[in-house]
């Protein structure tokens, strides 16, 4: 692996330090940044007593949760509950940029984050109710930002400066932003593109005919799936025909791959093996491999 497609990660184990912060806020178990050039593993886990949030900084990753499959795209806040079994869709985690915190839950502690006590027990009521995913203000990623920052300078105000970004993205999570400032009409023109796409992604969709579908600007559509989906309209695209290229691989093992790429759209088996990979961390003959030993 090249060092372009190498992960980059910054990690904060408070169990591996002894400083002001980690002794100051005991309600952080672990708190991380994550940029993922290509998809990487992330099978079963569970945080034992802890809830888990995931802040999508740029790009998409899909996430299962006892049998339950959640999107989240950049501008989003996805979180499990305390001993929930959780991973990445297909095993691997999506190409994308994250920012993430491990945190016990309040109900395990008198003191948590030092707040008052009726206040501890509507925190705690809230966040086991609330949805799994949820769309977020761009605050929150300089909540986290500040929160790094304030790890590695360790004053004597690290601590405060921490408890303040960790309650503003509880908040946030609690009272989220409304995404949906665009027209109505055009939120229910590109759900119904959106629909069409996923039902057919190996039509050749392109930018031009997207805005001629929506009576738009290509510049417009660009911006309007980038509010919607966090992604590109082709990158979008692209990630469906992955997931279908995924069925063909497991329903039809005799098919060769390369008559897979050209039937979905890829203009060759190069560039359609690339882009398999780089969305479930292994080739397409890797892949269909792996699923004939799955049934033995």
């Amino acid at each position: 692996m090249n060092d372009k497609q190498m992960p980059i990660r910054w990690l904060f184990d408070p169990s591996m330090h002894n400083n002001h912060v980690a002794t100051a806020v005991p309600e952080i178990v672990l708190l991380g940044y994550d940029r993922f050039n290509e998809a990487l593993s992330l099978t079963d886990h569970l945080h034992e007593d802890c809830f888990e949030f995931v802040y999508m900084e740029s790009g998409k990753a899909s996430w299962v949760v006892d049998g339950e499959t959640y999107a989240s795209h950049t501008g989003q806040l996805f979180h499990t509950r305390p001993n929930e079994w959780h991973r990445a869709r297909l095993h691997h985690i999506e190409p994308c940029t994250i920012w993430w915190i491990i945190v016990t839950d309040p109900g395990t502690s008198n003191e948590w984050l030092r707040l008052a006590s009726d206040e501890k027990k509507a925190l705690e009521s809230a966040l086991r109710s609330l949805p799994r995913v949820i769309t977020v203000d761009s605050r929150v990623r300089s909540d986290f930002h500040l929160m790094r920052e304030a790890v590695e300078q360790n004053d004597s105000h690290a601590a405060l400066k921490i408890r303040h970004c960790l309650t503003d993205i509880l908040l946030q999570a609690m009272q989220p932003r409304d995404s949906n400032l665009l027209p109505q009409d055009l939120q229910e023109s590109m759900a119904s593109l959106a629909l069409n796409i996923e039902q057919n992604p190996d039509q050749p969709w392109t930018i031009e005919r997207l805005a001629d579908e929506l009576g738009i600007s290509e510049s417009h559509v660009y911006r309007v799936f980038r509010q919607l989906h966090g992604q590109s309209p082709a990158a979008f695209i692209e990630r469906l025909r992955i997931d279908q290229a995924c069925a063909i691989l497991a329903s039809q093992p005799d098919k060769p791959v390369t008559d897979i790429a050209f039937d979905l759209g890829f203009k060759t088996s190069q560039h359609f093996a690339t882009v398999f990979k780089k969305c479930t961390g292994h080739t397409p003959s890797q892949w269909r491999k792996l699923q004939k030993d799955k049934l033995g």
